[in-house]
């Protein structure tokens, strides 16, 4: 048993797939990009953020010393990072932008250890290439009609409607997701940490 510091029924899905038991720790933190980061030092800052908020709410509440795991994913093109998007107007911009081009999906994940008053941290980040096919103005109007731009990275969902727009992908689909599953078992694993809840 793990908590997972994150509202997204993605990471919540993803994680339910491969039998990994968790709970769900509702967090806050400011998600600002620092301009003079790398996006790799952005996406890994969020998650270990996170991921601190999330060991801090565990503490506080006297809940049981479990691990904690938290993720942050940002889309990328030319170095200029795609947050979720503000409007309908802001999506339709993203969607844009992206069309035709090959742009960069990074999730941070960074697991949190409890241990007594102390917590150590884990992160790793996973890069996966997505090239998208091209778009036109109707196309992103109706796909906002869809309601799925708006709480996403990018202003698309690749596992929803938007995977009409993948050309191509080169590296994890959950990554691009939201968790790069491979890589987060391989992570629990190697610090022994039990996650599979079948008999």
């Amino acid at each position: 048993m793990i908590y997972l510091a994150s509202k997204s029924p993605r990471r919540t899905d993803l994680l339910q797939q491969v039998g990994v038991e968790h709970k769900i720790i509702d967090i806050e933190v400011d998600e600002s990009i620092i301009s003079s980061n790398s996006s790799e030092e952005n996406v890994r800052r969020l998650s270990v953020l996170k991921c601190q908020e999330g060991v801090r709410k565990v503490v506080a509440g006297d809940m049981p010393s479990l691990p904690v795991l938290a993720a942050d994913t940002i889309v990328v093109l030319k170095d200029k990072v795609f947050g979720k998007p503000q409007s309908e107007s802001d999506a339709i911009a993203m969607l844009l932008k992206l069309s035709g081009k090959t742009h960069n999906v990074i999730t941070a994940v960074s697991l949190g250890i409890i241990k007594k008053e102390q917590a150590e941290f884990h992160t790793i980040s996973v890069s996966s290439n997505v090239e998208f096919a091209e778009l036109t103005e109707i196309d992103c109007k109706k796909y906002c009609k869809t309601n799925e731009p708006f709480d996403k990275a990018g202003s698309y969902g690749i596992q929803g409607y938007g995977s009409a727009f993948i050309k191509k992908i080169n590296g994890s689909y959950s990554n691009i997701v939201g968790l790069p599953i491979y890589e987060v078992i391989e992570l629990l694993k190697k610090l022994g940490i039990p996650y599979w809840n079948k008999n």
